[in-house]
């Protein structure tokens, strides 16, 4: 029986290391299979990247406009700046939205205060815009409220240049001019303007306005009822009208924004 028990037991331990032993080759076949595929995959994604590189790409190039800067600089001194320019004071005040001596007193300060407005040529020895041409893109801007390469074609200044003009002129006349005439007047100016109305039309007490109304219309056509419709209480739409005296004895009627002068005498 002992002898029986003993048999069982040693081939119950051999079919035992028998199993162990067949795991452990059937789990280095796996690992040594699954490097395998790991490796050839790797090198297969490593020779397709090493061919995309090897063909060659295309090259972007930033375009490059061609401006001749000079040319539009004497094109628009002889529109505008010139002593027989070709369009003359009304054009110039209409599209400027200023006198000519205005303008260039601005241009003439900008330019001795910041090295930004003044003329200089870029590294490759090529001329760059002008003073006037960087003041006129400014203000072309400001009167207009189109987009900043509008001008583009005119006084060959592009979106990006056109755009830092607006930006250096807008905090450049602040800078200048901000203590001057952006500023609320004292109680010394308001006695001053109040002096020479006196003096000048006899209007005492007045700062500059003579009169403001509302004036209702009520044939307004029906395509201009948005233009003319206020916050003022009424069933019919309004023109606003202005009234106001100047220096140079005359007055001045604005009906939205419609100047008209009057002669005017004391």
């Amino acid at each position: 029986m002992a002898s029986g028990s003993g048999g069982v037991d040693g081939s119950g331990a051999g079919s035992g290391g028998w199993d162990s032993e067949a795991s452990r080759q059937i789990w280095e076949q796996i690992r040594a299979y699954t490097s395998a595929e790991i490796n050839r995959m790797m090198r297969t994604v490593l020779q397709q990247q090493q061919q995309q590189s090897a063909i060659p790409r295309p090259i972007q190039h930033q375009v490059v406009v061609p401006r001749d800067h000079i040319a539009a600089y004497q094109r628009l001194f002889e529109d505008y700046f010139s002593e027989q320019s070709r369009f003359g004071d009304n054009f110039f005040r209409r599209r400027f939205r200023m006198h000519r001596d205005l303008f260039m007193l601005i241009v003439n300060a900008l330019e001795r205060r910041y090295k930004y407005f003044r003329f200089r040529r870029d590294a490759s020895g090529r001329p760059r815009h002008t003073p006037i041409q960087k003041c006129t893109a400014a203000i072309r801007q400001l009167a207009y409220g189109g987009e900043t390469d509008m001008f583009d074609e005119y006084l060959y200044i592009g979106e990006t240049t056109a755009r830092e003009c607006l930006q250096y002129f807008c905090q450049a006349v602040i800078q200048i001019f901000g203590e001057t005439y952006l500023r609320k007047p004292t109680p010394q100016d308001c006695w001053e303007l109040m002096d020479m109305h006196v003096m000048v039309h006899e209007f005492p007490g007045m700062l500059d306005n003579i009169d403001c109304m509302h004036w209702e219309w009520k044939n307004c056509p029906i395509a201009w009822k948005g233009h003319y419709t206020t916050g003022f209480k009424g069933k019919n739409q309004k023109i606003f009208l202005e009234a106001c005296c100047q220096e140079s004895e005359e007055i001045l009627a604005k009906i939205d924004d419609v100047e008209i002068y009057m002669p005017f005498k004391a």
